[in-house]
This record gives C-alpha cells, sequence and structure tokens, in this order.
C-alpha cells in the first residue's frame, strides 16, 4: 500500500520549515478531563505553525497537496484556543506551553469523517520523532531499575529510578517528561506514571500504549540510553527519598526555566491601552468562537466598542429581535475568560453591556475594574 500523500509532504514541510506542534483536542480531553466551557468539541486539533510560518502559509501548504480535497479537512486560522477549550491550558502542560497566546495565529482542524481521522493519523504520525537522549528532560538523572519488552500481547514497561531521590522534583519531572512526549507527538503512545506512595522507591513509570511500534522503539531506545541500576542501589535510592520526603525541596531554576511556557515580557499595560486591547482581543474570541450563532461581531468608535446586531424574528408577533439577554451575556462572560488567559490582559478591566431594542444592537464596552456602570449599561459578571 502506498504511503499516505501527507506522509511525505509532512517529511518535506519539516525539512523546508520545521516541526510544527500538534495539540490532539480529544486526546487532551481523554487524558486530563478539564472542565470545558461548551459542548462537545467541533474540532480535532489545533497546530502550532513552525518558526516563521503563518497560520495561512500552513494552510496554503495543505491546500496545494494533491488530493486535498479528499482529506475532507476544515481549516481555519484563528487566534488561539476556542472559547470552550480555553480550559485545556490550565489541565494539559502541553497546551499550556505552547498554546497560551491568545494574540498568535494558530490554525483549527475540524473533520470526523474516515478520510479525515486517516489524514490526519498520517499527518501526526509523520511528525513522531525518535528518540534523542539530549533532549529528554533530565536524562542524567535516571537509571533503568526495570525493563520489560513487549510480547505476548503485553505492553512494554520501563522503569526508571529518579537518583535525586527527591519525590517532589519527581513530580515535576513527570510533568516535563508528558510535556516532552506530546512535542514528540507520542501523547497516544506513552503514558506515564510514578509510584503513588512515598515508601516506595522514585520511579517514573512509562508504558506503551499503542500497537504501532514507534512508542515501543522510543522506550527501547531510551533504555539503553542509560545504566542499569542495582538492587543495592534502588535499595538506597528508596531509603534516602523516605528520609528526606518530609522536607520540601527548592525548585532549582533549570528546572523552572525548562517547564515554564515561553511568555512574553511582564510589562503594565496604560489604563485606556489596556482596555483598548482587552475589547480587541474579546472582539476575536467572539469571532472564532460563533457568537449568536454566528451574528456579525463588529468593533466601533477607534475600538472602544464592539457592536453585534440580532437580526428580527418573524416568529415573534412583534418582530423582537433574537438577542436572548441571559443566553447571549453569558456567552460574553465565557469570552472574557478567554480573554484573560492573556497574562497582560488578565486584571485591570471588566465589561459592560448595553441592549438597544429599537435597533436590536448590542454594545460592548471595557471599562476600569471596579467602576460603576455607566447609565442604562449592566456589567457582565466574572
Amino acid at each position: 500500500m502506498e504511503p499516505h500523500a501527507l506522509s511525505t509532504y509532512t517529511a518535506k514541510l519539516i525539512e523546508q520549515h520545521g516541526i510544527p506542534q500538534v495539540l490532539d483536542v480529544d486526546n487532551s480531553i481523554e487524558v486530563f478531563k478539564p472542565m470545558l466551557t461548551g459542548a462537545e468539541s467541533p474540532a480535532s486539533y489545533y497546530i502550532r505553525p513552525p518558526t516563521g510560518m503563518t497560520a495561512d502559509a500552513l494552510i496554503g501548504w495543505f491546500e496545494d497537496i494533491p488530493g486535498f480535497r479528499e482529506f475532507k479537512l476544515t481549516l481555519v486560522p484563528i487566534f488561539g484556543l476556542d472559547t470552550f477549550h480555553q480550559p485545556l491550558i490550565s489541565t494539559d502542560d502541553f497546551a499550556k506551553k505552547y498554546f497560551h497566546d491568545n494574540q498568535l495565529r494558530i490554525v483549527r482542524v475540524t473533520g470526523k469523517s474516515n478520510h479525515a481521522i486517516e489524514a490526519m493519523h498520517a499527518f501526526v504520525e509523520a511528525l513522531k520523532r525518535p528518540f534523542d537522549a539530549s533532549l529528554f528532560p533530565h536524562h542524567e538523572d535516571f537509571s533503568v531499575s526495570g525493563y520489560r519488552a513487549a510480547e505476548s500481547g503485553r505492553a512494554t514497561e520501563l522503569k526508571l529510578l529518579y537518583k535525586p531521590a527527591d519525590h517532589n522534583n519527581l513530580m515535576r519531572v513527570e510533568r516535563l517528561v508528558i510535556v516532552h512526549l506530546y512535542e514528540c507527538n507520542l501523547g497516544r503512545e506513552i503514558g506515564v506514571s510514578r509510584h503513588a506512595t512515598r515508601s516506595q522507591a522514585p520511579e517514573l513509570i512509562l508504558i506503551s500504549t499503542s500497537e504501532t511500534p514507534t512508542g515501543v522503539v522510543f522506550l527501547e531506545a531510551l533504555a539503553n540510553s542509560l545504566p542499569h541500576a542495582t538492587h543495592e542501589e534502588v535499595v538506597e535510592v528508596t531509603e534516602t527519598a523516605q528520609r528526606s520526603s518530609g522536607h520540601a525541596v527548592a525548585e532549582t531554576s533549570s528546572l523552572l526555566a525548562r517547564f515554564a511556557p515561553v511568555k512574553p515580557p511582564s510589562i503594565t499595560l496604560p489604563p485606556d491601552e489596556l482596555k483598548k486591547r482587552a475589547l480587541a482581543s474579546l472582539a476575536e474570541v467572539m469571532k472564532v468562537g460563533r457568537f449568536a450563532d454566528g451574528a456579525e461581531v463588529s468593533i466601533l468608535q477607534r475600538g472602544s466598542v464592539i457592536e453585534v446586531e440580532f437580526p428580527r424574528t418573524l416568529s415573534s408577533l412583534w418582530l423582537a429581535t433574537s438577542f436572548k439577554e441571559k443566553v447571549h451575556i453569558k456567552e460574553v462572560a465565557k469570552a472574557c475568560v478567554g480573554v484573560r488567559t492573556d497574562p497582560q490582559l488578565r486584571e485591570g478591566w471588566s465589561v459592560v453591556y448595553n441592549f438597544d431594542s429599537k435597533t436590536g444592537k448590542l454594545h460592548i464596552r471595557a471599562v476600569d475594574a471596579g467602576s460603576e456602570p455607566p447609565t442604562d449599561w449592566k456589567a457582565v459578571s466574572r
């Protein structure tokens, strides 16, 4: 069987532009179980283009592949994650690291048909990276304390003894390893855990979770790259960890630097600029989230007002508008949550609204946090 067209072209994409980062939404929801703000996800993936490549250019790259229409994929450039997927940022460290910036234009991928599933599987499969000891988090701090190869239908299991003998730091390293596996697009193939009690050895446990061979090969290469711990070494490290388990261990600066997502410089914006930026971001979130079933969202008065016009409906005797205050203002409040994931827009502003039933227009303004709404305006609760 010939390889999928995306397999060949993805290799060329990596060679020419670099590696894109892919957030597998369905898997992230399944593994991290965030409290989502919307209904079941209509999107399967978000793609952050390689450095230096725009979202529009990445979509153009997809569309230029022969047979693109047969993939049955819908690709849309958007700012940040959809509103109802914003909670992924607080639960999934990979999402936090690569998709926290609501000012970054990324690609949303929608497609649930068999052709679409096959196409994205081929794309992600081509993005999988082989094991590299220089990139594996804290590689020098581990030794192999147990290895079981895949046989008789059993998964590959690799136990890594954490030689610094500190359960607190091991928890943090575990999260780094999980992010690294998602960077290698192996999050579906390798599960990561550690012992639940501190009376046991401080071990990181990696288990292949898929029938595809890539994860098995990765774990085998990782095992071969490390020394094997003796029984005496395991006992010694375990006893050391037990003695120190009651003491808090300071996080090292190198660990913080490797784990923390890239953030923009901490700059306090002037009040007027803060409100203008917050309102612009709010309008973008409302647009990509299809506010009010796709009603037109406009920015007026030099960026100080968002306006949404609600059409009249023939189902009403008095031709009332389709505006439903409780429903639609709740949508605005959810969109504000998405805006506040930007560190610079987290505090210092709030939102007020006014609906003119005569014109059928909803107006939204940003005001200083804690200030009273102007006359005839109402506050949007946080």
